[in-house]
């Protein structure tokens, strides 16, 4: 074990800072908790959808606004921290990843990360793939309201039959031509 690595299981660094990585847990498990929120949310979206509950989609998406706000709040934290723990187990500090952070922990914490990661991306694989069947209901809804749009802008034209489409000459004509003598 390294002596950044023992930083890590006494829970305190040389200037005394809180244990990074449970922060770092903590501040996952709350990513868990408002992604599988998050879920819940563009899943009742695409009910709200499908049966056409207008009034319920606007308080929905504030909802769904809010957890997305929260998300990018824990997001910065999540960044941070995983920066931070990057430093003490010598993992790559500009692109701090969870997977490489947990291979150069002790085997029970790495195995938490790695567990969280695994929940983290399958959530938000779920949360994508409704989302983008909800987008999808949308463009369909889109179209089909445009379609009728343009019926009734069709059907309230008048008809092409009755409109006035001639001209009459208006040039000055010298008296009648005769057209044949024989009758």
């Amino acid at each position: 074990m390294t002596q950044d690595t023992s930083k890590i299981d006494s829970g305190k660094t040389d200037s005394s800072k809180p244990d990074t990585y449970r922060e770092l847990v903590s501040c996952l498990e709350d990513l868990v908790k408002i992604y599988r929120s998050l879920l819940e949310v563009v899943r009742r979206e695409k009910e709200i959808l499908v049966e056409s509950r207008l009034d319920e989609l606007n308080e929905n998406n504030k909802t769904k606004d809010a957890l997305l706000v929260r998300i990018r709040t824990l997001e910065n934290s999540r960044t941070k921290l995983a920066r931070d723990l990057a430093v003490l187990t010598s993992s790559d500090v500009d692109q701090p990843r969870l997977l490489e952070i947990a291979a150069n922990l002790p085997v029970d914490r790495g195995d938490r990360l790695r567990n969280m990661h695994s929940v983290l991306e399958l959530l938000v694989r779920r949360v994508s793939e409704v989302n983008k069947q909800n987008e999808e209901l949308v463009q369909s809804a889109l179209r089909s309201i445009t379609g009728a749009m343009e019926a009734i802008k069709d059907g309230l034209q008048p008809a092409s039959t009755y409109e006035k489409k001639g001209s009459m000459a208006s040039g000055k004509t010298e008296g009648g031509a005769l057209v044949s003598r024989e009758a």
